[in-house]
């Protein structure tokens, strides 16, 4: 037999297979990692804004301003021009008009939002307020439509909820 230099076509075709096998379960979960990384980085966008809104709302406050929910908005669109909605980085990351809410316990204030962002585009986020009356706490509510299911359950959510009270 002569000295044999490089693979056998059988090899070959074995390491081709084992190649094939690994990227079949491989790329799904990549794929579901990045659509995962969106949906934490829309939550996130959602979650730092918030309290920046609650900020702002008691800046406003304050200086006795008439036209709270359109200030807010104002803020919204001056200070939230770089960030992008990450699953179109095309658009804004926040939808700057804040809609009007009349919530008076949490519950409702999650529901009242919830409904807003499922009915909106993914990774938008969408904020309401719920001014403060007399006897009931006010909140500034915040939404967002996710891609993949948040918590467990026997019906998937896909619409992440905040509400913070203001008074």
């Amino acid at each position: 037999m002569k000295n044999q230099k490089g693979f056998t076509l059988i090899e070959l075709l074995l390491v081709l297979a084992i190649i094939g096998i690994i990227s079949a379960i491989a790329i799904p979960a990549l794929l579901s990692q990045r659509s995962r990384a969106r949906d934490k980085s829309a939550i996130q966008n959602m979650t730092g804004r918030m309290g920046d809104l609650v900020g702002q709302y008691d800046k406003l406050k304050e200086a006795a301003s008439a036209t709270i929910p359109a200030d807010l908005g104002l803020y919204l669109a001056a200070t939230g021009g770089g960030d992008k909605n990450p699953w179109n980085p095309a658009t804004a990351a926040f939808n700057t008009t804040l809609s009007a809410s009349t919530a008076t316990t949490q519950a409702l204030a999650l529901t009242h939002i919830a409904g807003i962002a499922a009915g909106g585009t993914k990774g938008l986020v969408e904020f309401a307020l719920a001014p403060p009356g007399t006897g009931t706490p006010g909140f500034i509510e915040g939404g967002v439509l996710c891609d993949n299911a948040q918590g467990g359950g026997a019906t998937p959510i896909y619409t992440v909820c905040k509400a913070t009270a203001i008074e």
